[in-house]
Order: C-alpha cells, then sequence, then structure tokens
C-alpha cells in the first residue's frame, strides 16, 4: 500500500520557507529573502509567473537537500555517532544565468537558466597516521551537457611512505582528481575559486569529465626549505569515457552514434609556494588520448585523437589583493576528422584576474581572459572555409564580478561577462552553429552552501 503527501503551497510561501530554511542553517539570510522579493516583484510585472515558477522548483528542491544537510551534520556532531577519524562534509550550488545571445547551462537567450546545479557529499576517514581513505559523491546538472547525474567524483586511499621533518613521500590509489592549474582539483566546490565561470579556455566545462579525475594511482612528494615550498605530483590512469560532449568538438557534429574510448593517460605538476602562500608558481602538463569507434553502418571513419595541455600558473595571494594570470599551450591531434595538416594544431589561452577584498566578507573581481583554438587561424579564415562561422575559432571575455560571504557557510555572488567570440560555448547548448552570435553579453548569479 502506498500513501503520499502533497503540500500545496503558494509561490511566495515557498519561498519564505526556502530562505527562513536558510536563515537557520546560515544566519543572515533573512536579509537576501528581502531582497530577492522586491527583486521579482519589480522587475516582473503583475501576472508574470516566470520568474516565480522558476523559484518554486528551486525552491522545493534547496529546502529538501538543506534541511537533510543541516540535520545530519547536527547528528553526527551531537550523538557522537562517528568517530573523531572520519570527517563528513558537503556543498551545494546552484546557478542562474541570462544571456543576449547564444546559451550557456541550458535556454539563457533572452531568458534565465537554472541550469547549473552541483550537490556534493564527501567523507574521510584515517585509521592510521599513515593511510587515508576519502570519497565524494556529485550530483551535478549542467544545461544540455549533462541532464543530471549521480556520480563518484573521487574514492582513494592515500598512503605514506616515508615522513620526515621537512616533508615527505606517498601514493594514492583509485578515483584520483588530476593536478591541473590552480583549480582543476577543487573546480566542483565553488567556494575555491573566485567567479562563478573559470576561464573556459584552459577550464573547459564541455571537456570536464575528460580533465577531472582517473581510474588509477599517484605518487606525489612534498618538500619544505627555507627558501620556499615544493610539491610534486604524478597520476597515470583511466579517464572517463563519457565524452558526449567532446564528441562534437573532435567530430565538427552532434548527431554521431559511435562512441569513444579512453586510453590511459598521466597528468603531473610541480608547485612552488613562498610564504604560506603568499606567492604560487606551478607548471602542469597532461597527455590524453582516445579512440572514437563508429557505429555499424556510420560514414565515419575510426580514428585516434591525442590532447596535450601544457599550463603555467603564477599567484600573489595579499591581505587584500589577490593577482593570477596562467597560460596554456595545447597540442591537439584529432586525426582522420580535421581537414588540414594531418589533423594537428595547436591552442592558446591565457587569462590575469585581479580579485581586491573590500570588506572582509566583501570581493570584487576583474578579469581578461582570451582562447584561440587554432593558432594559426586567429581570424577564424581558416574555420570559415570549413563552413564554420569565423567567430567558432576564437573568443575574448572581460568578467566583472562581486563575492558576498554571508556566512562561513553560505556565499553569493553575480558577474557580468562581455563576450567577443564563441569558440568555448558548449554545442549542446546551441545545437546549430550558425546561428552564433559574436558579440554578446552574460549575466550569471550564484548560491553556495556548504557544511
Amino acid at each position: 500500500m502506498k500513501t503520499s503527501v502533497h503540500l500545496k503551497l503558494n509561490k511566495r510561501q515557498w519561498l519564505q520557507i526556502l530562505c527562513r530554511t536558510s536563515s537557520i542553517l546560515g544566519g543572515g539570510w533573512f536579509l537576501f529573502e528581502q531582497c530577492i522579493m522586491d527583486v521579482l516583484v519589480r522587475v516582473f510585472p503583475k501576472g508574470d509567473e516566470r520568474c516565480f515558477k522558476l523559484f518554486n522548483k528551486l525552491g522545493q528542491l534547496l529546502t529538501v537537500c538543506l534541511f537533510l544537510a543541516f540535520y545530519s551534520t547536527r547528528i553526527f556532531a551531537e550523538s557522537k555517532l562517528l568517530p573523531d577519524e572520519v570527517q563528513i562534509h558537503g556543498f551545494l550550488t546552484q546557478g542562474f544565468f541570462h544571456t543576449s545571445d547564444n546559451n550557456v547551462y541550458g535556454q539563457s537567450d533572452d531568458g534565465i537558466s537554472p541550469g547549473l546545479t552541483e550537490i556534493g557529499v564527501n567523507a574521510s576517514y584515517q585509521p592510521f597516521s599513515k593511510l587515508r581513505f576519502a570519497a565524494q559523491g556529485l550530483y551535478r546538472r549542467a544545461g544540455a551537457v549533462d541532464r543530471g547525474s549521480v556520480r563518484v567524483d573521487y574514492g582513494l586511499a592515500d598512503l605514506t611512505l616515508f615522513e620526515y621533518d621537512s616533508g615527505k613521500v606517498g601514493i594514492r590509489g583509485g578515483r584520483i582528481k588530476n593536478p591541473f592549474g590552480l583549480y582543476n582539483e577543487t573546480r566542483d566546490v565553488a567556494f575555491t575559486h573566485p567567479t562563478i565561470l573559470l576561464p573556459q579556455g584552459i577550464y573547459f566545462d564541455r571537456s570536464r569529465s575528460l580533465m577531472l579525475s582517473a581510474d588509477g594511482g599517484s605518487f606525489y612528494a612534498e618538500q619544505r626549505t627555507d627558501f620556499g615550498d615544493f610539491n610534486f605530483k604524478f597520476n597515470v590512469g583511466m579517464p572517463s569515457s563519457d565524452l558526449k560532449e567532446i564528441k562534437t568538438i573532435v567530430l565538427a557534429k552532434q548527431n554521431a552514434q559511435g562512441s569513444f574510448d579512453t586510453k590511459p593517460a598521466f597528468a603531473t605538476q610541480l608547485n612552488y609556494e613562498l610564504n604560506g602562500g603568499e606567492y604560487v608558481l606551478a607548471v602542469s602538463y597532461m597527455d590524453m588520448e582516445f579512440d572514437f569507434n563508429p557505429a555499424p553502418g556510420e560514414s565515419l571513419r575510426r580514428s585516434t585523437s591525442r590532447i596535450q595541455p601544457l599550463l603555467f600558473s603564477a599567484q600573489y595571494n595579499g591581505e587584500k589583493f589577490t593577482l593570477t594570470g596562467e597560460y596554456e599551450y595545447r597540442w591537439n591531434t584529432f586525426g582522420n576528422f580535421a581537414a588540414f595538416d594531418g589533423g594537428k594544431f595547436v591552442s592558446e589561452s591565457w587569462y590575469v584576474e585581479g580579485s581586491y577584498r573590500i570588506l572582509p566578507e566583501l570581493q570584487t573581481t576583474v578579469r581578461y581572459d582570451t582562447f584561440d583554438m587554432d593558432i594559426s587561424d586567429r581570424d577564424g579564415e581558416t574555420a570559415a572555409l570549413l563552413s564554420f562561422q569565423k567567430h567558432s575559432a576564437f573568443s575574448q571575455d572581460w568578467v566583472f564580478g562581486l563575492r558576498w560571504d554571508i556566512t562561513p557557510s553560505w556565499m553569493v555572488r553575480g558577474e557580468y561577462h562581455r563576450v567577443h567570440g564563441t569558440a568555448w560555448l558548449p554545442q549542446a547548448d546551441n545545437p546549430d552553429p550558425q546561428k552564433g552570435i559574436q558579440d554578446w553579453d552574460l549575466y550569471a548569479l550564484q548560491l553556495s552552501f556548504k557544511f
């Protein structure tokens, strides 16, 4: 016998429940409720229910998740159900996007898309001083690129082989995050990076599944010296073969029926820090290879593709000011699918970003980033010969962002992008590449919670 309870609430009641639940969890969230309601009343005319429907669905999702997260952690903390060696944490992030043209994370063109949702729970257990286990489950929804899936984001065993006063050496095994740049290993945790969208010429969302992690092993070494700290990592493993969006980039078509098989890949990084992270320098390199296997009767041929990005990173972290820059030079081989130069070309991307902490809880960020799909075709002339739009070969992006840490557990931020070019746009969200617009605006709002 099945029973169900259906709670009928109007739109304003759902929004108030969401915000008051947030107030219980985070303290100052009640003020944000009032801001939301004022904006809705002013922006949307009476009788226009588009935004209320959006917040109705979001309210139901967040209310349930936040109650579960809050009360589960309170139970663990108060009843001591778990030993001190076990740590449980989690996060929830919801993003909203509007664009003047083109689409990101769903249908954002001349509308509001709540297309980015990430909910993660991680746990670690350290039974011995030199042995640690850690894992994270993640639910992610990212427009048409990922319509909603649950996966093991990482799951590993970490064994310290040698430990001494100035460093240690160890190995990890399992599903391990790839060390690449400043943000790849923590890109899903919104609190760890300054903007909603990371520089897409380097941290592509459309190739996230390939770059993020691999099933295999890792060797690492840490060394502290009088003139700085060094950290070295070397990963070898099998990346995910779920490369639906990669297919549209490599094959230049969205309706291919075949599949990709990944091969063992490696990622390595040497990181240097001075004065406890005041200055950070890093160099990262990855080598990834995968085969396309056409479906029976498909006209496409079997081919091997290879991507080899080399990334240089630098960061200064002052008391109030942070300056960050990264430069990537990437060798690409697309085999039979590229119509020139034997399928080989080189991509280039870089950005410079400055963040200033106006108040302890308020930070503003400005960034300029640029990406060229092929450095021998920076203006898109060759792309046009291949029936692509010129602006699909490049992009330049000015970003202006504001972050408000309401409490240690709650964060809200917004940002504006002025974009020239469409090179990093996901084709899954933009199925007709001939309808892309070269110059466009992107507005984003993000709400994040962690425990």
